[in-house]
């Protein structure tokens, strides 16, 4: 239990008053949770969607569901994805690549990859019928929380020390087994979303090669931005999957 709270409490703002002696083996041993912990976001987030949807409709509850989310991660994970694409897009070397990463400054690579990721995201959920689109939401988080495991299991850390860590590299199998049940027993909740276990995976391994052949391995930063594009891979998929069956 005190490692769900210390997983909820780092990736959420949700108000746990609750003080935790933790040690870097919570933190490794709580990816396990991230699952569970992109449920409790999607909850939030598909109540926002609702809320909107009935007060004016479709494009309210999308920008409302999208901006839910960025207020209950504080916008973590979009500050990675704004961090890797400053860096890893600068062409530069490695080592400046790095150190771009680390710098708090926003660049132009940053700003943008925001501004489309969240555009993107309203206008791919604006896109779905409103009677699937409560579902393909509530689990959204936690399967793109999966792709995170998966980027964390099979990549290794392209620095000496920081926050990613606690997870790259320290991943093992048997937090990824556990991952990957727990997303599938979330998953009965919009049972078509199930299959996004293997396409995660495939997204998954070809974003970490992709990022390693850049700089060597994986950072936080790297793992955040998984999370964000994770989600737009994912809501792109059930826009196929609506053409298709839907």
């Amino acid at each position: 239990m005190k490692r769900l709270i210390l997983m909820i409490q780092f990736f959420t703002r949700i108000p746990i008053s609750v003080n935790l002696e933790v040690t870097e083996e919570d933190f490794s041993e709580g990816i396990v949770y991230f699952p569970l912990v992109g449920l409790i976001i999607g909850m939030f987030i598909v109540s926002l969607y609702y809320i909107g949807y009935k007060l004016g409709g479709i494009l309210l509850g999308s920008v409302l569901c999208v901006t839910g989310e960025v207020f209950i991660t504080g916008g973590l994970h979009l500050d990675g994805l704004g961090d890797t694409f400053d860096g890893v897009y600068s062409n530069r070397p490695k080592d400046q690549i790095l150190e771009i990463m680390k710098d708090s400054r926003l660049g132009t690579n940053a700003a943008l990859a925001i501004f489309l990721t969240l555009l993107l995201k309203i206008s791919f959920i604006f896109s779905l019928p409103v009677p699937y689109v409560y579902g393909v939401l509530i689990v959204m988080p936690t399967f793109s929380k999966l792709c995170v495991v998966y980027a964390a299991r099979f990549s290794t850390y392209a620095r000496k020390s920081g926050m990613g860590n606690f997870f790259i590299g320290k991943t093992n199998n048997k937090h990824l087994i556990i991952a990957i049940v727990s997303s599938i027993i979330i998953g009965l909740i919009y049972i078509k979303a199930i299959p996004f276990v293997l396409v995660g995976y495939l997204f998954s391994i070809g974003y970490v090669k992709h990022i390693t052949d850049k700089i060597g391995g994986m950072t936080g930063d790297t793992l955040g931005a998984i999370s964000e594009l994770a989600e737009i891979v994912y809501l792109f998929y059930f826009l196929i999957l609506e053409k298709v069956i839907l």
